[in-house]
């Protein structure tokens, strides 16, 4: 038989009790309950406005928001919305709303949970990107440069005026990624831009190329051609860039492309490569055949390009140190960095350079070295070293815990034997023998442990698989169903049924149950157990937040010592200081791992980063 509404609304009282921002809705749209930052957040007073219905509270939001709200009310869940209010104070600014259904102890949905959050600051400038994306359209036109962006799922490019001016083509074409290639010149720089879109799309890399593009009418330019991968969700969904005309730019240096072979008579005979840069603008004039066969490039592709193009974009602030130091001894010392050939290998390079004195326009030379076999080898070596450090350092931490641990319950059972062979009493003897039977009950428990940690290790390299995080949140929460009943707790689900990680099951079960118990021991006194589980995605991890309402932990006096072995921070009679320390190895056994943020006598949010690969 179904509750009745009256006493599902009569057990909100938990609400009051959540450090974020939620509001309670029934079916008819009427407000129920709130948490208090929500109520602080629109400064409402919830006697005044409890079974007022939410539109009319908010009357900005409009239809859409209710149709949002009655899929929600169909089951669908997560949905986000983007409030803005009409007039921003400190309090009112600009959030998302995440709606989810809200249902009874037998499953049924009897409204909607509405959870606050404000938007970060990252997303308002992507709000002032827009804008000046706008405006460079405006301006694009002056510079004969433009921007455009390809939406890969729906195969869409998009122009702006500009671009259409630079391919030499009426505003009524319609541009395609297959007819804007085909304007590239073939002999030279056509499979380049297909092979900077493949790999932008591929591997997530940006390019930078100077090229030639043949224009409707038949005219040749250079053009300067950048792309930018964007992604979603871990997977490359669209790609912005600028095309830019450089043709009087190139002519206007076309005196220096090459160099005469004569002045260096070695320049193709050392068995590495050489590349001549001018040293005022850094554009490469002249590279020998020994580079070329290295990077599998012709020699056209270096030709009138910067000397960065050998420079990783995070290895720009060596590139200042280069240009330092060749101002005060006319040479720079050797660096590393990776390359990627033409054909999409990426080696390890060495570049060491100098200033040729015997040259008025002060040209410098430059040495390209391949270590990639070296710099493979040193990698290993340094790999094979943290990784035999960390676990001799493991194995020590383990033995010396066996060792105090157990030479400490050694001595306890030696001292009580003592005294029960030297006492003579019945009476101090029953109570010797019932200290040694505790003694033995804690060995066993030390013992059981101490075996729980072998198994986490011994079991690393099991297979993970890909789970259902709903499905193991409802079977752990069936599992502390007792727990719950007992203290009155509450769960709060917000993970999307969608939402899937790589684990090991047992791991999974375990993590979730350790967190989720440990939210119950340590509760308030007098305060019923809250508990909010969400997850969201970032680029590599998938991460589990569980946040309580607890008494919280003293982060500054504990946090290093917070998922230690045997480590308490409360006076709990059922604390043996071991679920978080394994929690953490089984979490990190899978290539995971888990932060927490705690504040005493305001509760603790547990995050958990599952892996992805």
């Amino acid at each position: 038989m179904l509750k009745s509404n009256k006493s599902i609304i009569s057990s909100l009282d938990w609400i009051a009790q959540i450090p974020s921002s939620i509001a309670i809705i029934d079916t008819d749209l009427r407000l129920k309950s709130a948490s208090p930052k929500w109520l602080s957040t629109f400064n409402f007073s919830l006697e005044k406005i409890k079974d007022q219905q939410i539109p009319d509270l908010f009357p900005q939001l409009g239809p859409e928001f209710q149709t949002r709200l009655s899929y929600s009310l169909d089951g669908l869940r997560d949905i986000k919305f983007k409030y803005s209010p009409i007039h921003q104070t400190d309090t009112q600014q600009n959030s998302f709303w995440h709606l989810n259904p809200w249902k009874d102890g037998y499953g049924n949905i009897i409204g909607v949970i509405i959870k606050v959050e404000t938007i970060s600051k990252a997303q308002e400038l992507q709000w002032e990107l827009n804008k000046t994306k706008r405006l460079l359209n405006q301006k694009g036109s002056i510079a004969q440069i433009g921007s455009w962006e390809y939406d890969i799922k729906e195969n869409n490019l998009q122009w702006t005026p500009s671009v259409y001016k630079i391919y030499g083509v009426s505003n009524e074409f319609i541009p395609t990624i297959e007819n804007a290639i085909h304007f590239y010149l073939p002999e030279t720089s056509r499979k380049t831009i297909k092979d900077s879109l493949e790999n932008a799309i591929q591997s997530g890399l940006p390019w930078n190329e100077k090229l030639q593009l043949k224009q409707k009418d038949g005219t040749v330019i250079w053009v300067n051609s950048i792309g930018r991968p964007k992604f979603k969700n871990g997977k490359c969904t669209r790609i912005i860039g600028t095309l830019q005309n450089i043709t009087d730019t190139i002519l206007a240096n076309s005196t220096t492309l090459t160099v005469e072979p004569t002045k260096y008579p070695l320049f193709e005979k050392v068995p590495f490569g050489l590349a001549i840069i001018d040293r005022s603008s850094g554009q490469i004039k002249d590279v020998n055949n020994r580079l070329l066969q290295l990077t599998e490039f012709e020699k056209t592709h270096f030709l009138q390009r910067h000397f960065t193009a050998f420079i990783k974009k995070n290895q720009q602030t060596d590139f200042i140190m280069l240009s330092k130091q060749l101002k005060e001894s006319g040479e720079f010392s050797a660096f590393k960095t990776t390359f990627t050939t033409k054909n999409k290998k990426n080696i390890t390079i060495q570049i060491s350079g100098a200033i040729l004195q015997d040259e008025i326009d002060g040209n410098l030379l430059c040495t390209i070295e391949n270590i990639t076999s070296q710099s493979n080898l040193e990698r290993n070596f340094k790999k094979t070293i943290r990784v035999s450090k960390e676990k001799n350092e493991k194995l020590l931490n383990f033995a010396h815990m066996v060792s105090h641990n157990l030479k400490t319950h050694a001595t306890n059972f030696s001292l009580l034997l003592n005294f029960l062979n030297a006492e003579n009493g019945a009476h101090e003897r029953k109570k010797l023998m019932h200290m040694l039977f505790s003694a033995s009950d804690n060995l066993t428990e030390t013992i059981k442990g101490l075996r729980e940690i072998v198994e986490v290790r011994s079991n690393i390299n099991l297979e993970k698989k890909s789970l259902s995080l709903n499905e193991h949140v409802f079977l752990v929460e069936q599992n502390v169903a007792g727990l719950l009943k007992e203290t009155k707790g509450k769960i709060v689900n917000e993970i999307a049924d969608t939402v899937t990680i790589n684990a090991l099951p047992a791991y999974l079960n375990s993590i979730l149950t350790n967190c989720i118990t440990n939210a119950i021991k340590y509760r308030k006194e007098g305060k019923s157990p809250i508990i909010i589980i969400s997850a969201k995605e970032e680029k590599n991890y998938t991460v589990l937040s569980i946040e309580d309402n607890g008494i919280g932990i003293d982060l500054e006096k504990h946090g290093d010592k917070l998922f230690g072995l045997y480590n308490t921070f409360h006076r709990n009679k059922d604390s043996r200081g071991i679920g978080l320390y394994i929690t953490k190895n089984q979490i990190e056994a899978m290539n995971g791992k888990i932060s927490a943020i705690s504040t005493v006598g305001q509760g603790t949010t547990f995050k958990i980063y599952f892996n992805k690969n």
